[in-house]
């Protein structure tokens, strides 16, 4: 869990929030004003530097932002202004918000090109090269089936098979048509719906790490309900942020890491059980039902975005896709179940 938070104006502005994950994360520090700096040969204190968290409910979960500064007013701002780049995000990818970019642009005409924010654009690029890497195991489209699946669930019940069907007709991004360069996309079909869960945190913590580091903060954390984006390391630990992994079997690693992102996904919390039978809150674009391979897969990649995006997919395909993804992502590490690394 994440030390003790100290108390800042921007907490104020913030409400806090509970969340629970399978990534457990433990930051080592000591709340000091001077920290000492250990680096090869040398042993030095920085009295400039210090340690400052906040903490906020972004995106449905409990989002915390630690990171060190010369002062509680730049610290403040910087998070403040990282936490609203997040709500954008949110604005513009919630499927639970008729006014975000994403439902809007959906209810549109359908074969019609739609303009869209520069924010917008990236996220469907993202989301389209994962769709090829993953051969549509990762496929934003997939809202009809969250969609149908959170309504039977409050009905106690599992989609039929016609109510499946008929969602599948509204599934495949390779009915989405992207102009980048133009800022435009059309969609094939009418009331098309986009679920962006499969990367959203990812990408927000990317963007928010980003709008930190142009307030000149280079040594942060950012958490979005267990989506980690990490950036340089800690003043009194240049080997890293020292990060705690439990899986799904019970058994957990640790280790120092900096300038890296971490994602898990799994179906140890958020599951739904019918006649005998685990559904995973994981859905598989290719089929419409909830994967029921139960697993805990967490990744190690340079940005969030492929983090949260590849964890995902391993846990709808499982580990055979992950020397695939390798190839692509070089500096790429996965665990699946027990620790062991990919």
């Amino acid at each position: 869990m994440l030390a003790r938070t100290m108390q800042t104006q921007a907490q104020h502005k913030r409400v806090w929030g509970f969340f629970t994950s399978s990534l457990l994360l433990v930051v080592c520090l000591v709340h000091t004003s001077c920290a000492p700096l250990r680096t090869a040969g040398t042993h030095r204190t920085d009295c400039t530097l210090k340690r400052y968290e906040y903490a906020s409910v972004q995106m449905g979960s409990r989002c915390s932002i630690v990171l060190f500064a010369e002062s509680e007013e730049i610290a403040a701002n910087a998070a403040d202004h990282a936490f609203d780049a997040i709500s954008d995000v949110n604005r513009a990818l919630s499927d639970y918000q008729p006014s975000s970019e994403s439902m809007r642009s959906t209810s549109r005409n359908h074969n019609q090109w739609i303009s869209i924010t520069p924010l917008f654009t990236q996220v469907l690029v993202r989301s389209k090269e994962m769709f090829k890497h993953s051969n549509g195991a990762f496929d934003p489209t997939v809202g009809a089936y969250t969609h149908l699946w959170r309504t039977a669930i409050k009905e106690n019940r599992v989609p039929t098979e016609d109510e499946i069907r008929h969602a599948s007709e509204l599934v495949g991004f390779r009915n989405v048509h992207l102009d980048a360069i133009g800022n435009r996309v059309m969609f094939k079909h009418a009331s098309m719906i986009l679920d962006f869960g499969a990367i959203g945190k990812g990408f927000a913590a990317d963007r928010a790490m980003r709008v930190l580091q142009t307030h000149g903060i280079r040594s942060a954390l950012v958490n979005i309900g267990g989506d980690i984006v990490i950036g340089d390391p800690p003043p009194d630990f240049p080997d890293g942020w020292l990060i705690s992994v439990q899986v799904i079997d019970g058994e957990q690693w640790s280790s120092r890491m900096h300038s890296v992102a971490i994602a898990t996904s799994g179906d140890s919390e958020r599951y739904f059980i019918s006649d005998g039978v685990r559904y995973s809150h994981i859905i598989d674009p290719r089929t419409g039902y909830g994967v029921q391979n139960q697993n805990t897969v967490t990744v190690i990649a340079s940005n969030g975005s492929t983090a949260d995006a590849v964890a995902s997919v391993v846990a709808v395909l499982g580990a055979q896709i992950v020397p695939k993804f390798k190839a692509q992502y070089t500096d790429l590490k996965v665990f699946v179940d027990s620790g062991q690394s990919q």
